[in-house]
């Protein structure tokens, strides 16, 4: 299923930040660490989670530049303000409206929100997700620390950080890491670094809310094939000879659009960019550190993934 978050107009979010106040954070008040654990649909980490008297399960997303974005389908709300209209990254139209904000609640803990929060109808994905899919644990719900994303345990590890991004915990060991880089983060969108696909260098981003995707203009998906380094099966792409962070990776599977084509969604569409979500972070753990602008791949059997 094609991601299913929803791209929101920067009109909308300039209405959301004029209405919000506070700051959310799934981590637990006075404590070094938080873990989460999580089931996976979709390949997706999805987690338990309650709004008011409704239960159900969130999408933990990092491409949603909400606290929160519930699934009004799911969830009764308010009829709420509308602040605008924007599309899902699999093209279904979406409205979105600003409610008071509910009672979030995530593996049992209440969390900090906004005192707006935003909503959608993402009834359609349902099909997907199910009936009890509430909506999106966004990006503010993690971005004032770092956090470790385990599939093999299904847990989500939230750590506490200093302003410069030491952890409170003993860091990876040398020995526990493949690949580690630096990210840019734009407001509004994913952690974003750079990368090469054999010798071309690209844009590179991550998201645990998509899949994978490989946006390419014409002459360069031409140019990857000649080389060897993209085979195509359908709308699916598979590279080879990726190198980032000091590492290089084979056989990854990722969507394929057309880079300024009629499914490029992005608020920026037209450039060459590889999207590594999750379906990469499923064979890779991962360390992300925000106040230190570092995401860390580990080795599957990594210590530091050890149960705390």
């Amino acid at each position: 299923m094609a991601q299913v978050k929803t791209m929101l107009l920067l009109a909308i979010a300039a209405a959301i930040a004029s209405a919000s106040c506070g700051q959310a954070d799934l981590s637990a008040t006075g404590q070094d660490w938080r873990e989460i654990t999580f089931d996976v649909v979709d390949d997706k980490p999805m987690l338990a989670a309650r709004v008011d008297e409704t239960s159900g399960r969130m999408m933990f997303d990092t491409g949603t530049p909400e606290t929160v974005f519930l699934n009004r389908d799911a969830v009764p709300l308010p009829d709420g303000q509308v602040v605008g209209n924007g599309f899902a990254a699999s093209g279904q139209p979406i409205e979105v409206r600003l409610h008071q904000a509910p009672l979030i609640q995530v593996d049992g803990m209440a969390i900090a929100t906004e005192s707006a929060v935003v909503s959608g109808d993402f009834g359609f994905a349902e099909v997907m997700f199910g009936a009890d899919f509430l909506g999106f644990i966004g990006l503010p719900a993690v971005q004032d620390g770092a956090f470790a994303l385990d599939y093999r345990r299904g847990v989500l590890t939230l750590f506490r950080t200093d302003d410069h991004g030491a952890l409170v915990v003993p860091p990876p060991a040398a020995r526990d890491v493949v690949a580690n880089l630096t990210f840019a983060l734009i407001p509004g969108e994913q952690p974003t670094t750079g990368a090469f696909i054999g010798s071309l260098p690209v844009l590179l981003d991550f998201d645990t809310g998509d899949s994978g995707t490989l946006y390419l203009r014409p002459e360069t998906r031409a140019r990857l094939l000649a080389d060897g380094t993209l085979t195509i099966t359908t709308n699916l792409a598979s590279l080879s000879g990726v190198t980032f962070g000091g590492a290089s990776f084979d056989g990854l599977t990722v969507r394929l659009v057309e880079a300024g084509g009629p499914n490029d969604k992005r608020p920026w569409p037209g450039s060459d960019a590889l999207r590594l979500g999750a379906a990469f972070l499923m064979d890779h753990p991962s360390l992300w550190n925000f106040p230190a602008g570092t995401i860390t791949i580990l080795h599957p059997d990594a210590g530091f993934l050890a149960p705390r």
